[in-house]
C-alpha cells in the first residue's frame, strides 16, 4: 500500500513537472520572437515590471494553492467533507478580496513604484499586468482545491492552456503596439506592455478552463459531502483564522525570495548608475542578460522541483496527521532523489552548452555575456531545486515558520554580499549570479538541518547526490565534445547542438542505470516509466 501511495505521489508530481517543463519551453520559444520585436531594452522593462508584479502576486494570493491544498487534504483525510467544502468557499472569498485590493493599489501607484526602481518606462507594462493578480486570486484557490484532492491534472492542463494563450497574445500584441507607437519615445515600453498583455489573457484562459472542470465535478463533491458522517462543521471565524495562519508563513517565505529579486533590481539599478555611470538603457540590457537569459534558463528545470514541492505538501500533511513517519521519510527520500537525478544533468547541460543553447534560442552570436552568466551560475539549478522541495517538506510537516526564518536569514546575507560586490566590482551582473546561487545554497543548508531535527531524518547521499553529479559531468563533457566535433565540420550551431543534446540524454540515461543510481522499481513509479524500462531492456542496459 505504501509503495502505491508513494508511486501515486510521484506520478502526480511527474504530471505537474511535465506540464511545468512544457510551459517553460513554450515560454522560452515565444520570448525569442518577443525579444526580436521589442528589443533588449524593451525586454528589460518587461522583466522589471514582472519583478514588481510577482511581489504583489506573492503578497496577495500566490500562496493560496499550497495553503488551500494543505487544508483540504487535512480535512478530507479525516473524512470531514463538509468542512473541506466550507474551507474552499471561504478561501475563494478571502482570496478574491485580497486580490482586488492589491490589484487596485499596484495600478494606482504604478508610476511611483516604477520610479522608485529607476525604471519609469516600466509603468505601462506594469499597469497592464495588474488585473492578472485579481484573476489569479480565483485561479489559485481552484488549483489548490484540486491539489488538495491530490489530482494535479486540472492544474497541469490549465498551466499549458495559460501559457499557449500567453505566447500567442504576447507576440501579436507586442507587434501591434510597437507598430502603433514606433514614432514615440515610449516605443520600447509599449512593446513590453504587449508582452504583459499576453500574461493577462493567458491567466484568464486558464481560469475559464478550471471553472468548467470544477462545475463538471460538482455532483461528485456533493456526494462526498452527503457521505460525511463526522458531523463537524467549523465556525466561519475558525475557518478564516486557519486559512490566514496557513497562508501567512507561505506568503512570507515566498515573498522574501521574491523581495530578493526586487532588492537586486533596485540595488543593481542604483549602484550601476551612481557608482559606475551606466544609463537606463545600458542597465536594462545588463538586466535582460541576467533575468531573461540566466534566471529564466535555470528556472526551467527548477519547475520540476516546484511541481514536487506542490504535490508533497498535501501528501505529507495527510501522512503527518496519521503520524505515519515512516511513510513521510519514504516520500521525502523519493522526491529528493528524483529531483537530484534531474537537477544535476540540467545544471551540467546549461554549464557545458550555455553558448550554443542561448545562440539557438536568441540568435545573438555576438552575445557572450548571457553564456558567461549561465555557465557561472549553472549550479543554481541544484540549489533552488533542493530549497524549493525542502520548503514544501517543512510546510507539509507543519514546520511552517522554518522556511520563513531560513529565507529571511539568507536574504540578509544576500543583500550584504550584493551591496558589497556591486560597489567593488564593475562587472556587477556577475556578482548578481554568484550571490543568487549563494542565497539558494543557504536556504538548502538550513532547511536540511530543520528536517533532520524534526523527523530524525538523514538523506542517503551516494545514490542521491554523488553518483548523479559524476554522471552529469561525464554527460556534459561528452555533449560538449560532440557539439564541437560536429560544429567543426558543419559550422552550424543548430545542426551541432541538437544531436549533442540527444546524445547527452542517452549517455546520462545509460550511466545512471549502469551505476545503479536509479533502480527499475523507481523508474516504474515515474510517468512513462514502464515504456522507459522496456526501452532500456531492449538496449540491454537494464536486465
Amino acid at each position: 500500500m505504501e509503495n502505491k501511495k508513494k508511486s501515486g505521489f510521484l506520478m502526480q508530481g511527474g504530471i505537474l513537472a511535465a506540464a511545468g517543463l512544457l510551459t517553460r519551453f513554450i515560454g522560452m520559444l515565444y520570448r525569442i520572437p518577443l525579444e526580436r520585436i521589442v528589443g533588449r531594452e524593451g525586454m528589460g522593462y518587461y522583466s522589471n515590471a514582472y519583478e514588481i508584479y510577482n511581489i504583489a502576486l506573492l503578497i496577495s494570493c500566490y500562496s493560496v494553492p499550497v495553503a488551500v491544498s494543505k487544508l483540504i487534504a487535512d480535512k478530507e483525510g479525516k473524512g470531514e467533507y463538509v468542512n473541506s467544502s466550507r474551507y474552499f468557499k471561504y478561501a475563494l472569498r478571502l482570496s478574491a478580496i485580497i486580490g482586488l485590493v492589491v490589484s487596485a493599489i499596484v495600478f494606482i501607484f504604478a508610476p511611483q513604484i516604477a520610479e522608485a526602481f529607476e525604471y519609469p518606462s516600466s509603468v505601462i507594462p506594469l499597469r497592464v499586468l495588474t488585473p492578472t493578480i485579481f484573476i489569479f486570486s480565483f485561479m489559485g484557490v481552484i488549483r489548490g482545491f484540486f491539489q488538495g484532492k491530490r489530482t494535479m491534472v486540472p492544474t497541469a492542463i490549465s498551466q499549458i492552456i495559460e501559457q499557449i494563450f500567453n505566447a500567442i497574445v504576447s507576440v501579436v500584441a507586442a507587434s501591434i503596439l510597437i507598430h502603433a507607437f514606433k514614432d514615440t519615445a515610449e516605443v520600447a515600453s509599449w512593446g513590453a506592455a504587449g508582452g504583459t498583455a499576453g500574461t493577462l489573457l493567458g491567466a484568464f484562459s486558464g481560469l475559464v478552463f478550471l471553472v468548467i472542470i470544477f462545475f463538471k465535478g460538482r455532483k461528485k463533491n456533493k456526494e462526498l459531502e452527503v457521505s460525511d458522517v463526522t458531523g463537524k462543521k467549523d465556525d466561519s471565524k475558525v475557518i478564516i483564522k486557519a486559512i490566514l495562519l496557513t497562508m501567512m508563513p507561505i506568503i512570507l517565505s515566498q515573498t522574501i525570495y521574491q523581495i530578493s529579486g526586487i532588492i537586486d533590481s533596485y540595488m543593481f539599478s542604483n549602484i550601476m548608475s551612481e557608482q559606475h555611470g551606466y544609463d537606463e538603457a545600458q542597465r536594462a540590457i545588463f538586466w535582460d542578460a541576467y533575468s531573461n537569459r540566466y534566471k529564466w534558463m535555470y528556472n526551467v528545470p527548477v519547475a520540476i522541483a516546484s511541481a514536487f514541492g506542490v504535490t508533497i505538501v498535501p501528501t505529507l500533511s495527510a501522512s503527518f496527521g496519521r503520524r505515519d513517519f515512516d511513510g513521510i521519510k519514504s516520500k521525502i527520500a523519493s522526491a529528493v532523489k528524483v529531483n537530484m537525478i534531474i537537477a544535476f544533468p540540467s545544471a551540467a547541460g546549461l554549464g557545458f552548452l550555455s553558448y550554443p543553447i542561448l545562440i539557438l534560442m536568441f540568435n545573438h552570436p555576438d552575445d557572450t555575456l548571457g553564456p558567461e552568466l549561465l555557465s557561472l551560475g549553472c549550479m543554481a539549478v541544484v540549489f533552488f531545486a533542493l530549497s524549493t522541495l525542502t520548503n514544501g517538506v517543512l510546510q507539509g510537516i507543519n514546520q511552517m515558520r522554518k522556511p520563513v526564518i531560513h529565507s529571511a536569514i539568507s536574504l540578509v546575507i544576500h543583500i550584504i554580499l550584493v551591496y558589497a560586490g556591486l560597489n567593488i566590482f564593475e562587472k556587477g551582473v556577475h556578482v548578481m549570479v554568484i550571490c543568487n546561487m549563494l542565497y539558494g545554497l543557504c536556504v538548502c543548508i538550513m532547511n536540511w538541518i530543520s528536517i533532520g531535527k524534526a523527523l530524525h531524518y538523514k538523506q542517503e547521499v551516494r545514490r542521491t547526490f554523488i553518483q548523479p553529479a559524476i554522471c552529469s559531468v561525464i554527460m556534459g563533457g561528452s555533449a560538449y565534445f560532440i557539439y564541437k566535433t560536429i560544429y567543426s565540420y558543419t559550422y552550424s550551431n543548430a545542426i551541432a547542438i541538437i544531436p549533442a543534446v540527444i546524445a547527452a540524454v542517452i549517455i546520462y540515461s545509460v550511466l545512471i542505470i549502469m551505476t545503479k543510481t536509479i533502480t527499475e522499481e523507481e523508474l516504474l513509479s515515474m510517468p512513462k516509466g514502464k515504456a522507459f524500462v522496456r526501452l532500456m531492456k531492449k538496449m540491454r542496459v537494464l536486465r
